[in-house]
């Protein structure tokens, strides 16, 4: 433990040190590494760079920090802020970070081009504050890996890159990202109650706008309620949906203890994945079939709590 805060200390220092950086990557004067020439970004800027995945953490604690560096930015005039000094190094590491996604705004194709980067950042610190969150989100709720390549990401130098390659970020389906609690009221022959658990995982890259697609499994248990008659029973869904308000799509299994089997499934809307209504519909497997248990009905489910599965059982 102790090593490891030391590194981290070092990683913080090296990370502060970024306001000293004298020079960064854009258009290489010099195609020789080692001479650090301008426009190929110099010694402090390469050995941040050299920490890989370790200084991730501490480059996106630096994405709000307005103090001006002496580095001018080319072409679009002003100075780097240690905040952009940061992202440039992020670049450096992970490859094709969706920049304007991120900001929210789009690229000006018509007019400066790159300088609608700069002209929303430098407008108002809430923008950065806003980016900040938004490259942190995007970060944490992808999958990585590694990829062996000498090239430069940030500028056009030829020398081959420090580190022997980068990182790349993707969905993958392994990369459970959230945990939470919900409830849900049913109305089918009779009126139905439940509380569940819910897994959440973005598992492909965005495919409409900057919105991603999630895949939920949820593990319930009911509680059915006719008259003075009641039943316990269990259930799996799988569902699918878009990152938002969107339409909303379940399978499920479920069974209760009158030994009722059923496959069914579930469409409706998502709204924020916070709330969700749905019209479902059930097939029972066995002969027996609940007589309070309709085949359709309407529920209605929130899903609260939502948050990191580290939150819950740590690394």
């Amino acid at each position: 433990m102790s090593q490891k805060r030391l590194e981290q200390k070092e990683l913080q220092a090296l990370t502060n040190s970024l306001k000293y950086v004298t020079d960064l990557p854009y258009i290489c004067r010099d195609s020789v590494y080692s001479n650090y020439a301008p426009g190929c970004g110099d010694r402090i800027f390469w050995r941040a760079v050299q920490q890989k995945k370790s200084i991730i953490p501490f480059l996106m604690d630096k994405l709000d920090d307005t103090t001006q560096t002496t580095v001018s930015v080319p072409y679009f005039g002003g100075y780097y802020t240690i905040a952009d000094v940061a992202y440039v190094v992020m670049q450096e590491i992970i490859a094709d970070i969706p920049t304007f996604q991120l900001l929210g705004v789009p690229f000006d194709k018509d007019g400066c081009g790159y300088c609608a980067y700069w002209n929303y950042l430098r407008e108002d610190i809430s923008h950065r504050r806003h980016f900040q969150k938004e490259v942190r989100q995007w970060e944490d709720r992808l999958g990585g890996r590694w990829i062996e390549s000498p090239k430069v990401l940030t500028c056009d130098c030829q020398f081959p890159h420090p580190n022997g390659g980068h990182y790349i970020k993707e969905y993958t389906l392994s990369n459970w990202t959230s945990f939470g609690f919900h409830l849900e009221y049913s109305y089918l022959k009779a009126h139905s109650i439940g509380i569940g658990a819910n897994f959440i995982s973005e598992s492909f890259r965005p495919f409409i706008g900057s919105r991603s697609i999630n895949y939920t499994v949820d593990a319930t248990i009911t509680g059915l309620f006719y008259n003075r008659i009641s039943a316990l029973g269990q259930r799996i869904d799988l569902g699918i949906n878009v990152e938002g308000t969107s339409p909303d799509f379940h399978v499920f299994i479920e069974h209760n203890d009158k030994n009722d089997f059923r496959i069914g499934g579930k469409v409706g809307i998502s709204f924020n994945n916070f709330i969700y209504l749905h019209y479902r519909y059930s097939y029972p497997l066995t002969r027996y079939e609940n007589p309070y248990l309709s085949r359709h009905g309407v529920v209605l489910t929130f899903k609260l709590n939502q948050g990191p599965l580290n939150d819950f059982w740590g690394p």
